[in-house]
């Protein structure tokens, strides 16, 4: 009888452990879940466009003030919000004139105190 016990108790703890060690791992996978990042990037490196995303996982929903350079020149600035959790992609309409000649692009995304910069080489 006593064997029993063990056994019972032996897999019932196991199954709790188990329970306890999935919710942990499904937090953790959870990009949000008491995370504070945000990453910027281009939506393609390897061509010339200058598509790129913000995704916001601050928490809370946040404003970002990105600049575009041009040959160290700034040829646009703007403002856009992001929400918690989400990816905004931006398609920045640069006239050709603008992009003729250009050869290193930055993109100064900035938010309160926080700076971001993305740099793509034209060859």
């Amino acid at each position: 009888m006593s064997s029993k016990i063990i056994i019972i108790t032996t897999l019932a703890l196991l199954l709790i452990g188990f329970s306890v060690l999935f919710v942990v791992e499904a937090r953790n996978h959870n990009y949000d879940y008491k995370k504070n990042w945000v990453a910027v990037y281009f939506e393609n490196p390897d061509d010339s466009s200058l598509d790129f995303a913000i995704e916001n996982h601050q928490g809370e929903k946040t404003t970002y003030d990105y600049k575009i350079f041009v040959n160290d020149e700034k040829t646009a600035e703007n403002e856009i919000e992001v929400g918690k959790g989400a990816k905004q992609k931006i398609s920045p309409a640069l006239e050709t004139n603008e992009l003729n000649g250009a050869k290193k692009i930055m993109i100064i995304v900035s938010n309160k105190d926080t700076e971001y910069k993305i740099y793509k080489n034209i060859r």
